[in-house]
């Protein structure tokens, strides 16, 4: 390869055309550590049912457990992840998957609630830090023409990973009890960290940024596994950001209203959907359901939430975003309600339980789709962040009402009552805050198919 000058950093961080090996071999990590991260997530969920019984846990202080990892999600994603800019990707992840393996292994062997409590904390930091990285790394590592099934290929590891998990604390309850479920977890991850700590390299755009002794070298050394030409010199670093200003472009009079409008939308639609993710083995056990089908019922919801990313996906663009989601949170509060009024039969409850996360996950998905149009481009990947970060406020609420709802003795039908009237807020916030973006100027221009983004979304 020629060595070359670079004076233009957006140039040096072009991926080439078609993807290398190594290119492969990272995104491929990557959503093999998003599988073993669906697994983490779902540990608790599915261990609960048999869990609480063994220790005889208040169903709020469950609540409050669940809750933990979601918290800790927040900091990851907001404290920790963003580090990454600052101290490199590879060392953060690296201390994520490390941090995992010890706190899963940890909580296999915790003695009292409490410790458990402390633990999923703790794990949901770990949990929280990959969720940034993991997209940044497979956005950065993947070609241009390969990025957006990468990315999707990447989120639908963590829907295969809960079922994974579902599928082994299926198994695992009913021979070797609670216990294995994190065990297997944490092997898992110790197995992702000992592959990357051969196969991941840090960050181009990071090495770009910083500039420090050696890191010429180290781009150089991943160009060439990548396939691109060698630098002989550094490009000048990237302008510095200035802090707050995107924010501040999102609350702008032009955007302030659709902006608050899709936040509100997430943040409830996450009090529903976590509390759903977390509560529902529990539920469906209390119903009469094995603990054991109980958690195996997370195989069927994660097809069917597989399902609801895919109709999602295929159908916005004709339906338009905006109304197809809107459409789906309606959907999700009417299963909601027939959910709850279901009788305790394993064949309907499971029905129900699948066709309630298919509306549910494809709901979520769109959510993103609507921001995308909703966004001028130079704003759509904060505009995606926002949302991100809004719904963990759900992530946390969510399960702590639900536990705070079944300890008040509260039946499944009430309960299911309650998450149905807070899913009516993302149908109302959402039908006006695309309504409302359908007349900014930007979605004004054609599409592909020769109608406006504001017509197609209509």
């Amino acid at each position: 390869m020629v060595a070359g000058t670079a004076t233009d950093p957006g140039r040096v961080m072009q991926s080439p055309e078609n993807m290398s090996f190594y290119q492969y071999l990272v995104v491929g990590l990557c959503c093999l550590i998003n599988i073993t991260d669906g697994f983490d997530v779902v540990s608790l969920a599915v261990a609960a049912p048999v869990l609480s019984r063994d220790w005889q846990i208040d169903p709020a202080l469950l609540g409050s457990m669940f809750s933990a990892s979601a918290v800790g999600l927040v900091i990851g994603a907001f404290v920790i992840g963003p580090m990454a800019d600052k101290v490199g990707r590879r060392p953060i992840m690296l201390g994520a998957l490390a941090t995992l393996a010890a706190t899963l292994f940890l909580s296999g062997l915790a003695a009292n609630v409490w410790q458990l409590l402390v633990l999923r904390g703790i794990t949901g930091i770990g949990l929280g830090t990959l969720v940034v990285c993991l997209n940044t790394t497979v956005a950065e590592y993947a070609s241009d023409k390969a990025r957006n099934m990468a990315l999707a290929i990447l989120h639908i590891g963590f829907t295969f990973g809960m079922m994974l998990g579902s599928g082994i604390a299926a198994i695992a309850l009913e021979t070797s009890g609670w216990r294995v479920i994190f065990f297997t977890a944490g092997l898992l991850n110790l197995l992702t960290f000992v592959i990357s700590i051969f196969v991941l390299g840090e960050s181009r755009e990071f090495l770009v940024r910083r500039q420090a002794p050696g890191d010429l070298e180290r781009l150089n050394r991943l160009n060439r596994k990548m396939g691109i030409a060698e630098l002989a010199t550094l490009p000048p670093k990237p302008a510095a950001k200035v802090k707050g200003a995107m924010i501040r472009s999102m609350l702008a009079p032009e955007l302030r209203s659709q902006t608050i409008l899709i936040w509100v939308a997430s943040a409830t639609y996450a009090i529903v959907g976590y509390f759903l993710m977390n509560w529902k083995p529990t539920i469906l056990a209390n119903a009469g359901l094995t603990p054991s089908l109980a958690a195996a019922s997370g195989i069927i919801t994660g097809a069917c939430g597989t399902l609801g990313h895919l109709a999602m996906g295929l159908w916005a663009r004709r339906v338009g975003e905006g109304r197809l989601t809107t459409i789906f949170f309606a959907a999700a509060a009417v299963t909601l309600v027939i959910f709850g009024l279901q009788p305790p039969n394993p064949v309907g409850l499971l029905a129900m339980a699948g066709l309630t996360t298919f509306f549910v996950v494809g709901a979520y998905t769109g959510l993103f789709l609507v921001a995308v149009v909703m966004y001028p481009p130079s704003m759509q990947n904060s505009g995606v962040g926002f949302i991100v970060g809004f719904g963990r406020i759900g992530a946390i609420a969510g399960p702590m009402i639900g536990g705070f709802l079944l300890s008040a003795g509260l039946t499944r039908m009430d309960t299911y009552f309650v998450f149905s009237a807070i899913a009516i807020i993302p149908v109302v916030t959402m039908f006006y805050a695309y309504r409302i973006a359908a007349r900014a100027p930007h979605l004004s221009a054609p599409t592909p198919s020769g109608a406006s983004h504001a017509e197609a979304g209509r």
